[in-house]
This record gives C-alpha cells, structure tokens and sequence, in this order.
C-alpha cells in the first residue's frame, strides 16, 4: 500500500512516484519513480524505472524531477525510435531553406556574442616584462 503524503501520480495514471521508507530489509529510505502502461483499475507493464538514494546529489535529482515534470515535448532527433509508442508525434511545419538558413545564422550570431562577452569579462592575463635587449647582437662576431 502507498502511503498518499509520500507518493504522487501523474494525471495519465502512467508515472509513479514513492519515497519507500519502512523497507523492512534494513535499507535508507530512497525515492522510486516508475512509469507503466496504461492500464485501468492496476499498474500495467513497466516502461522504465529509476531510483535515489540517500547518495544521491541533491542537484541531480532536481534535475530530474524537472525534466520528468516538464510539459514541453521531449525534443528527439529525426527517425530516433525511443518513443513509446503510445506518444503521438506532431510533426512541424516544413521550413523553407530560407528559414533553415536564417535561424542557423540567428543562432550563430547569438554563440559569437555570448562568446565575446565572456571573453570580455575574463580579466586580461598578467604581462611578462620583455626581455633586455643588448646593443651588440650574441650571433654577431
């Protein structure tokens, strides 16, 4: 049985989540998060599952619960399969060449600013004193 104040479920009833703590083998409570097939009534088959512990960095758990809880569509690259396949895909618009090339340029020209204010604000590296220079030349005879 799941306690309600240490668990959650998502409105699709396809992601759980639990902070197991009377594990009755001796083990530090830990947070599990499983998401299964729909299935009414029960929990169908697992899709996947993760686990932290009490080792866990706090920012990485974090992390994941953010992403886990974000609404936006998980971005995958062209004929990447590791969607389930009860997610429907919308495909975009198709974009012009233009377009392609504009929002390439966009995108560069926003990296090189980034890039040159981070190098402006770096502090400017110490100078070495130059080397006295002799009147006579050594490779000289």
């Amino acid at each position: 049985m799941i306690d309600t104040q240490n668990s959650a479920v998502s409105l699709d009833g396809m992601c759980h989540v639990e902070l197991r703590t009377d594990l009755g083998d001796g083990s530090m409570p830990h947070w599990r998060i499983e998401t299964t097939e729909p299935a009414p009534g029960s929990l169908g088959a697992r899709i996947w599952h993760a686990s932290f512990d009490e080792h866990t960095p706090a920012h990485l758990v974090e992390a994941f619960v953010s992403a886990l809880a974000d609404p936006a569509p998980l971005q995958r690259g062209m004929y990447e399969r590791t969607a389930h396949h009860s997610a429907v895909p919308k495909p975009s618009r198709p974009l012009t060449r233009q377009q392609v090339l504009d929002a390439h340029t966009t995108r560069l020209d926003t990296l090189r600013t980034q890039a040159r204010a981070a190098r402006r604000e770096q502090p400017a590296p110490a100078m070495a004193p130059a080397p006295p220079t002799s009147a006579v030349s050594p490779l000289r005879r």
